[in-house]
């Protein structure tokens, strides 16, 4: 579908100016975009058998950048996590959470989710990442 000018103006006055949700959405489900979050759902079944007992999950988006011979591209990742519930030390990184990476695809004209092989991150990415996890977990053990 090719976007009118007028309504591509509209929807960029309306996040602009932090329009109700209700108002942008409305406007967003006329022109035919989809706003519900791409799957599929993290697989939390899988990574909650690395532990015995109950186990906190969650997941976040990261935004990142790919920079390749010059060109630079935002990516989106979503960072899964599961790990043993302990009060005093939300997911503490000694024991460590199961950590699940997927990277946002849009190749097929439908976002999707595909899981990353996490051996592909170097060391210090994957250090980067515990801190966010554990920050996640804490609020929402808070909330």
């Amino acid at each position: 579908m090719k976007l009118p000018s007028y309504l591509t103006y509209e929807l960029l006055r309306r996040l602009e100016r932090r329009a109700p949700t209700k108002e942008t959405n409305d406007l967003l489900t006329a022109i035919g975009l989809n706003t519900a979050e791409p799957g599929p759902a993290p697989d939390f079944e899988e990574m909650e058998e690395l532990y015995d007992g109950a186990c906190q999950t969650g997941s976040f988006i990261l935004d990142g950048t790919l920079d390749f011979l010059g060109y630079r591209t935002p990516l989106h990742f979503r960072i899964s996590y599961a790990g043993p519930i302990d009060d005093d030390e939300p997911l503490d990184m000694l024991r460590g959470p199961a950590m699940q990476v997927d990277l946002l695809n849009w190749s097929d004209g439908e976002p999707t989710w595909v899981q990353l092989d996490t051996s592909i991150l170097s060391e210090s990415m994957v250090e980067d990442i515990w801190p966010a996890i554990s920050l996640h977990a804490s609020q929402a053990q808070s909330s």
